[in-house]
């Protein structure tokens, strides 16, 4: 609908010409912005995972993250490309950061109880910090003082990884088109879209339990990609291929596992 209505106004004011090449920019950035956000999803689930975030709460915390998401996306379209060029070493960090992560998944599994102190002992040296991952409030008021919930981590994971992998995006689109309007309108489309889709594959996901072992994985693919973006270019076609042939390697291993019992 958005997209006719586009047209037609731009069809109304400049003619067809001007109107059809609009339209291609608009469809070819909206694309673009979803094939490079695609890990933001599988990112979504871990943090959702490593919270333990009940799926009846995933949702509030998606729509709440989206005004958000949008704001840091838009700021993103005009410091983001500055902010890069004057310290890059931040993306190396987290390339670290995700294959650390993806590893220790891997290789040294944690009771959940551990996992409960090692996600939330950083947290509690700066805010007051409550255990109850069951909670559908952001914060809680405990003998008159607030505390935050491990909704609220995960709500500002969430959101700063929407920062993270926007830095890649965004300059892409740039690389198509100058027009501010239609960058704006093709980063909101793009968001809303990636929303509606985690709400779809996150079910499914659940009834694999050996999807964290793919998403460590695919984080780590991810950190490699960014760690040795200067010596290896490695496509959006390729970064799509290797996920998907993750994922369904994963899901047959984890078929034929759960036949067997």
């Amino acid at each position: 609908m958005f997209i006719a209505i586009f047209w037609f106004v731009i069809y109304q004011i400049s003619g067809i010409n001007i109107a059809n090449k609009n339209i291609l920019c608009f469809l070819t950035s909206y694309l673009l912005e979803i094939i490079l956000s695609i890990d933001n999803i599988f990112i979504w689930f871990l943090v959702f995972k490593w919270f333990e975030i009940p799926i009846i709460y995933q949702k509030k915390v998606l729509l709440c993250g989206l005004l958000v998401g949008l704001v840091l996306r838009l700021i993103c379209s005009f410091f983001g490309v500055f902010l890069l060029s004057k310290y890059h070493w931040i993306l190396y960090f987290f390339s670290m950061l995700f294959i650390l992560i993806s590893l220790k998944t891997l290789f040294i599994p944690s009771k959940i109880e551990d996992k409960q102190n090692i996600r939330l002992s950083w947290a509690y040296k700066i805010f007051r910090i409550t255990n109850d991952t069951d909670c559908k409030n952001f914060f809680l008021k405990i003998n008159n003082k607030i505390f935050f919930t491990p909704l609220f981590l995960s709500l500002i994971f969430i959101e700063f990884s929407d920062i993270i992998f926007s830095i890649d995006s965004i300059p892409a689109v740039f690389a198509i088109t100058q027009n501010l309007f239609i960058i704006l309108m093709s980063n909101i489309f793009s968001v809303l879209t990636l929303r509606s889709m985690y709400a779809f594959i996150a079910p499914m996901i659940n009834k694999f339990p050996m999807i964290e072992y793919a998403l460590s994985l695919i984080l780590m693919f991810i950190g490699f990609k960014i760690l040795f973006e200067k010596f290896i270019t490695i496509s959006t076609f390729l970064t799509f291929s290797m996920i998907l042939i993750i994922l369904i390697i994963t899901f047959v291993i984890n078929i034929i596992s759960t036949k067997k019992k």
